[in-house]
């Protein structure tokens, strides 16, 4: 695998859960991983695991951060970040370092688009392939479970 390429595996796509592995680029801290292990020999930095519909464990070598999402509106949603760190020495290295920095960039940017989709010269359209299949997936996965059929399927 390329430096800084991830892969994305998909983990149960009926319940809407997906895995997507970080790979190392420079010198990021990695994951030690025992032989045997499907990603043993690679430099690994983190695991992005995601459940339908608004829960995200971030696993990194340093410990795992939590992100719960929560709709308040239909345009506001609140955040919760949780991280629990079993390596302190590892913390500031590689994937994950400096997170909560991060996570108010990703907050940033999630703000300004959406300042941008109440504008009056935006109008909706069709996903773009290259930079929206993870909120296209969601969207389906959505419309999935809210539909009729959803409710008449046996379970």
């Amino acid at each position: 695998m390329p430096a800084g390429v991830g892969r994305a595996v998909g983990i149960g796509e009926t319940i809407g859960t997906s895995l997507q592995v970080g790979a190392a680029s420079g010198d990021d801290g990695a994951f030690e991983l025992p032989p045997g292990h499907p990603d043993f020999g690679q430099r690994i930095v983190g695991y992005y695991f995601w459940l339908f519909p608004n829960l995200m464990l971030n696993v990194y070598p340093w410990g795992v951060s939590v992100n719960i999402v929560r709709p308040l509106a239909v345009d506001r949603t609140r955040v919760s970040f949780l991280s629990y760190v079993w390596d302190p020495a590892l913390v500031d290295k590689g994937a994950g370092a400096d997170l909560d920095r991060v996570e108010r960039q990703d907050e940033a940017v999630v703000e300004s688009v959406q300042r941008g989709m109440r504008s009056r010269l935006y109008r909706g359209g069709r996903y773009a392939p290259r930079h929206e299949s993870g909120t296209h997936h969601f969207h389906r996965l959505l419309a999935g479970f809210l539909s009729p059929a959803a409710d008449a399927s046996p379970g």
